[in-house]
């Protein structure tokens, strides 16, 4: 066993190959789906990973989802591959399989951005498309949620119209306004998109291939961000009270509803889990997203408001390119130990509480 700190990569590129090496490394194949226009931040090939460990027509699954926030993949990736380093593949249920699918959307990831090549949030890209769901406040704010620059002045002038709003709402009504998801603005943050794009057909893919036939699915979504530094949250979008909540909660423990208001999340629309939800109509589904927290809410706002203004207004040559995407991978990745190990720590004991319920 290596420390648990040497888990975690430091990008896309060392991550993908760290991942294939350690299924490998316990023969396991690779299963890598080639996205067919776009090129990391390196100039090469981006790839969705996934490996099976089990029977592949198991009726019973765990899928372990890496970087649905691009950025966020630096968490879920050193997770799944610290778990097969350290021997997932022994501790599979008789009768279960276990899917790891690496960098649902490996463009973020690589190109430190939490969206995908068209600036869509892949956990907003599963909606109706043709009746989208509104967002009339994040219309309301769009001017001031998506910055005109990176001067002081013109966040400060921002910042005040946002605050505003968050006296006469409240701090939670302004967090909805601007992450619920919104389709009317291609060029602005928590972008859901206006079509299915390459990561959500993946992951249908993954579901037409990987896990046909399953009908009893436990699904852990890694996510950063929100929270306290190295603190965790177990998130369900199932109400208290229902099937799906009441075994997430004897799995896991204490499990917050974003739906009923309980979570550091406000309810999200066009999510990766409604999605798995009806595709899973009439089987057994247990969502949760694992997330952990990074920096302040504000200052991790901050580097997507940045990070946004950057994609859309500058080149990788531009001198203000280097300092953004510090700030956006710092906001989403705390690259210290102490954080690697508390955030392992959390990660674990979601994945082991999800193993003695599939047993």
């Amino acid at each position: 066993m290596s420390a648990i700190e040497n888990h975690f990569p430091h990008d896309y590129r060392e991550a993908r190959h760290a991942f294939i090496a350690a299924a490998e490394a316990n023969d396991l194949g690779v299963t890598s789906r080639l996205h067919p226009s776009e090129k990391g931040a390196d100039g090469k090939p981006l790839f969705l990973d996934t490996t099976t460990i089990g029977a592949r027509d198991a009726k019973t699954a765990l899928l372990l989802i890496s970087g649905t926030h691009g950025v966020e993949g630096y968490f879920g990736s050193g997770v799944q591959t610290g778990l097969l380093r350290e021997g997932l593949a022994q501790r599979a249920p008789r009768g279960a399989k276990i899917v790891l699918l690496h960098a649902l959307n490996p463009y973020g990831f690589s190109w430190d951005r939490r969206v995908n090549e068209d600036n869509a949030d892949i956990n907003r890209n599963f909606p109706d498309f043709k009746n989208p769901p509104k967002n009339d406040a994040y219309d309301e704010l769009r001017e001031a949620i998506e910055l005109t620059g990176l001067s002081r002045e013109a966040m400060k002038a921002a910042n005040a119209v946002l605050r505003a709003y968050s006296d006469k709402h409240g701090a939670f009504k302004l967090q909805e306004a601007i992450s619920a998801g919104q389709y009317r603005h291609p060029h602005g943050v928590y972008f859901g998109g206006q079509r299915a794009s390459w990561s959500h057909l993946m992951l249908k893919d993954v579901f037409r291939e990987e896990l046909k036939g399953v009908n009893r699915l436990v699904a852990i979504d890694f996510h950063t961000g929100l929270g306290e530094s190295g603190a965790a949250e177990m998130i369900t979008e199932d109400l208290p009270g229902s099937d799906a909540y009441k075994r997430a909660s004897a799995m896991w423990g204490n499990v917050q509803s974003s739906e009923a208001g309980e979570s550091l999340s406000p309810p999200l629309q066009g999510t990766v889990d409604q999605a798995v939800t009806q595709w899973m109509k009439g089987k057994e589904l247990t969502f949760a997203a694992l997330e952990v927290g990074t920096k302040p809410t504000r200052d991790v706002f901050t580097a997507i408001r940045r990070d946004n203004w950057l994609h859309q207004n500058a080149q990788p040559n531009d001198p203000d390119w280097p300092g953004v995407k510090r700030e956006i991978r710092d906001a989403f990745y705390v690259d210290t130990p102490e954080w690697k190990r508390s955030v392992w720590g959390h990660a674990m004991k979601a994945v082991d509480g999800a193993l003695a319920a599939i047993a």
